[in-house]
Formats: C-alpha cells, sequence, structure tokens
C-alpha cells in the first residue's frame, strides 16, 4: 500500500470516527502496510470494525481483520489440488497458492468438504433415490432369509421361548401374578420366568386341555382328587416341543452376507 493508498484508506476511517489526516499519517500507515493492498477487503474491514465498537481502529487492526475475512472464505469453499503428476514441486506449490488465493478472494463457492473432494452422488443415482423403497415391476419383492415357516419351526424349538411354553394358553391364578394369555409369569420380585410358569398355572392348563389317565376325568372337569393327578400334569405338557440343537444348527449354518465392518472408537483402558 503506497501513502497515497494509505491516505484513501484513512479518509474512509474518518467517515466513521471523524479523524483528521495528514501527510505523516498517510506515510506511517503507508509503511505498517506496505504488504497489504488496497481492496474491497482491506475497506471490508475497515467497515468490519465499526459495525461492533466505536473505538479507533489501528493498521494491525486492518491487517487482522483482513486477513480473518479471507481466511473465512478460504475455509468455507475447502479447496482441494490434487496436482498433477508430470508438474515440478515449484509448480505445484504455485497452483495450490493460485487456489487459495482465488478462493480467498471468493472466486471458489462455499462448499462441503464431500462436494470437494468429490464425493457427491452422481446425477443418475440421485436420479435413483426417490424409487428407494418402492416395489420394481420388473422383479418379485425379495424374499426374507429365513422363511416364515422356518422361523416358526426355529422359535418353537428354543428352549425358554413363550411358544414352547403351552401354559400360556390359560391365565394365571397365582394371586403374586395374574399373568394374562400369552404373558410370561413373573416371580414376586417382578422378573419375568422365561423358561417356565407357575404350578397353579400348570394345573389349570392341564384341567383345561387333558383328559386325566389315572381317573379318567375329561377336559375342562376337575379329577377325583383337589389336584389334578400328577400323570395328568406330565401329559398335558408331553407335547412341549424340545430343543433340537442339531437342528437348530443346520438352520442357522448359513449367515446372510455380513456388514461392513465400522471402526469403533473407544477411550481407551489397559488390555485385558
Amino acid at each position: 500500500m503506497t501513502p497515497a493508498e494509505a491516505a484513501e484508506l484513512l479518509a474512509h476511517c474518518a467517515a466513521f470516527d471523524r479523524r483528521t489526516i495528514g501527510e505523516a499519517d498517510a506515510r506511517a500507515w503507508g509503511r505498517a502496510l506496505h504488504d497489504v493492498p488496497l481492496d474491497d477487503d482491506t475497506r471490508g474491514a475497515v467497515a468490519e470494525h465499526y459495525g461492533h465498537t466505536d473505538k479507533w481502529i489501528t493498521a494491525a487492526q486492518v491487517r487482522e481483520m483482513r486477513t480473518r475475512i479471507r481466511s473465512g472464505r478460504i475455509a468455507a469453499a475447502h479447496p482441494v489440488y490434487d496436482g498433477d503428476p508430470d508438474e515440478t514441486g515449484k509448480q505445484f506449490a504455485a497452483n495450490w497458492q493460485a487456489q487459495i488465493t482465488a478462493a480467498a478472494e471468493g472466486h471458489l463457492p462455499s462448499r462441503t468438504i464431500t462436494q470437494a473432494v468429490g464425493a457427491v452422488p452422481s446425477a443418475e443415482l440421485r436420479a435413483l433415490l426417490p424409487a428407494v423403497g418402492h416395489p420394481v415391476d420388473d422383479e418379485t419383492e425379495p424374499q426374507p432369509y429365513v422363511d416364515e415357516a422356518t422361523r416358526a419351526e426355529i422359535r418353537a424349538t428354543l428352549p425358554g421361548n413363550r411358544a414352547a411354553l403351552v401354559e400360556l394358553a390359560v391365565d394365571c391364578p397365582n394371586t403374586r401374578c395374574r399373568a394374562a394369555r400369552r404373558h410370561l409369569c413373573k416371580s414376586s420380585r417382578g422378573k419375568e420366568l422365561r423358561g417356565t410358569v407357575h404350578g397353579q398355572r400348570r394345573d389349570v392348563y392341564a384341567i383345561r386341555h387333558t383328559q386325566c389317565p389315572e381317573c379318567g376325568a375329561p377336559p375342562r372337569h376337575p379329577c377325583t382328587t383337589p389336584e389334578p393327578h400328577p400323570a395328568r400334569v406330565r401329559a398335558a405338557v408331553a407335547d412341549r416341543p424340545v430343543p433340537n440343537r442339531r437342528q437348530l444348527d443346520r438352520l442357522m449354518r448359513t449367515p446372510p452376507a455380513p456388514r461392513e465392518t465400522r471402526a469403533r472408537h473407544t477411550s481407551g483402558g489397559n488390555p485385558r
């Protein structure tokens, strides 16, 4: 910046703070800002300063504010220079600096990092996005990995599964439980009983669904004793599915395609 340009800049400052300008002021500011050109960014730095304070601006503040304005444009543009295999190191540095200067002067538009590195989906791919989740006319809908019949078979063989507890077909008469149909019994602490039910519920199920092999009482009729005969209870749960480990292994041996492995960030700690 020459003394004449510094005088013009001081006149711009005087429009805000009404300062007086002399030749010595112009020479001093020109010397302090000898490597700063008089451009729109320099004038914008003065306007930015007086937009937030009424204190007189200094040459150092002009330099600092102008650098902040240009750095903000560079950060918003995310300049990326891939380089040329045939260029020299000096040419690479010059081209890289030219791109930084273009971003600082506002010649590069603001963009995200994804856009800067060219990772934006192509126009053809973006055109297909609205069809995601809709059935394709020329193709049948994809079938699940395990069909419903196989899932029911697996579900029935799992130990402690609700489908394996036939007693869940009736309400639990236990006064501390009172679990409704298809709901697991609960302990006195409110914890679900996964692999069993209360004895009273088992007795009710045996009376409703099984004929007693000992006294001959038909379903829905009590035995000749106050409680159902043990043989009747055993007969009621005789059809409960038994876990078949070999069958489970066969059904689940072939897993679906593995998902993409993602890095997991940890907070450190001593290895065990």
